[in-house]
């Protein structure tokens, strides 16, 4: 049974979203028949040492299943011990590599780690292996599409249970971005 059959195979998502995904919103897209939801990106560095933030990021409800945790992280372990201090409270956790935004090309993750495979399979395979839940991921498209087919087999090979597609490219950000393919 695959992820997302176990789920009820979901028709409508709640995307993450960074300052608009909290308990709140998805609570209210939960009235207007949303199935499944994501939190917001969360940076992986700051849950761990920032008690204040990493209380701020755990706002969860029971009503609000599934859920999956989205973090932003560069490092198996640092991705590992973030997730496993989540996990009691979500369905899978999602390691988003999918933020084009400049604070993410700073801090050396989302989309930024696109062109890193041997870190990405390493990544998701370690955290695959030891994680209670699934682990899922967000990503952007390349401008080839056999390359973003390879990406996404990468991926899953690696230990993957779901990919969420943003299709544009890294290079497509802010106000005037284009059709998603």
């Amino acid at each position: 049974m695959s992820l997302l059959d176990s789920w009820k195979s979901p028709k409508y998502v709640l995307a993450p979203m960074v300052d608009g995904s909290e308990l709140a919103w998805r609570m209210l897209g939960r009235k207007y028949g949303v199935q499944l939801t994501f939190t917001p990106m969360i940076n992986s560095t700051s849950f761990l040492v920032n008690k204040k933030y990493r209380h701020s990021c755990l706002q969860f409800a029971s009503e609000d299943r599934p859920i999956i945790v989205q973090f932003c992280a560069n490092s198996p372990d640092t991705f590992i011990k973030c997730a496993k201090l989540v996990q009691p409270f979500c369905d899978a956790v999602d390691l988003n590599l999918g933020c084009p935004q400049g604070i993410a090309k700073k801090g050396h993750y989302g989309a930024f780690l696109q062109d890193e495979w041997d870190c990405l399979k390493h990544i998701i395979s370690r955290a695959s292996s030891e994680l209670s839940v699934p682990v899922t991921c967000k990503i952007r498209i390349f401008s080839d599409v056999d390359r973003t087919v390879q990406y996404a087999k990468l991926l899953e090979a690696a230990g993957a249970s779901m990919l969420t597609v943003h299709g544009r490219t890294r290079e497509m950000k802010g106000q005037k971005t284009g059709l998603a393919d």
